[in-house]
């Protein structure tokens, strides 16, 4: 071999290494990151079945789990659906609460912005007399509320029913004292 057909073969031999090198990186990722979901997957689906114990040791009645709802967008002129899945839907003393289990580290507080989007998301798709934030961590249950200031239409929907019914009652009492003679 002279010393060209040698840089050849070395610059072939250093592309092939490089390729041989890539690929097993890239398939070593993807086998840790499979390992990675299954373990997440796994305490999750583990965590949800201790989240049944606590909310019927909590005086909640499980009425379905892993419940789906379609929901549709419109942008412009055209129509997106997508579904909502929530862990559990619940009730104790006649009230419906949507539950979500949060086992991990960081998501399971209110103050973490995907969690509260999410909460947000299901109080507006399945409008529950509350939401439920189970943390799987300290095995507590709490109560989220959304409050939301009035608007001007509600403000002025109240102000008629307040109107209507002191109508209602100037005239129930005009009626009672001898009304229209």
């Amino acid at each position: 071999m002279n010393i060209n057909e040698n840089a050849i073969f070395n610059f072939i031999l250093f592309i092939g290494g490089g390729i041989i090198c890539l690929l097993l990186f890239i398939k070593m990722g993807n086998w840790l990151r499979a390992k990675r979901l299954r373990k997440r997957f796994s305490k999750s689906r583990q965590a949800e079945k201790e989240a049944e114990k606590i909310l019927r040791k909590n005086g909640y009645a499980i009425i379905d789990a892993q419940k789906s709802k379609p929901l549709l967008i419109t942008i412009g002129d055209k129509i997106h659906r997508y579904l909502i899945r929530i862990d559990y839907l619940a009730r104790k003393r006649g009230k419906v609460f949507v539950v979500e289990v949060k086992s991990g580290e960081k998501i399971p507080y209110i103050t973490n912005r995907e969690t509260r989007r999410q909460m947000l998301e299901y109080y507006l798709a399945y409008q529950p007399c509350g939401i439920l934030l189970l943390n799987m961590k300290n095995k507590s249950i709490s109560e989220v509320k959304f409050q939301f200031e009035n608007t001007m239409r509600q403000k002025v929907i109240k102000l008629v029913y307040f109107l209507a019914g002191a109508i209602f009652s100037l005239v129930l009492y005009y009626l009672l004292q001898g009304g229209w003679k």
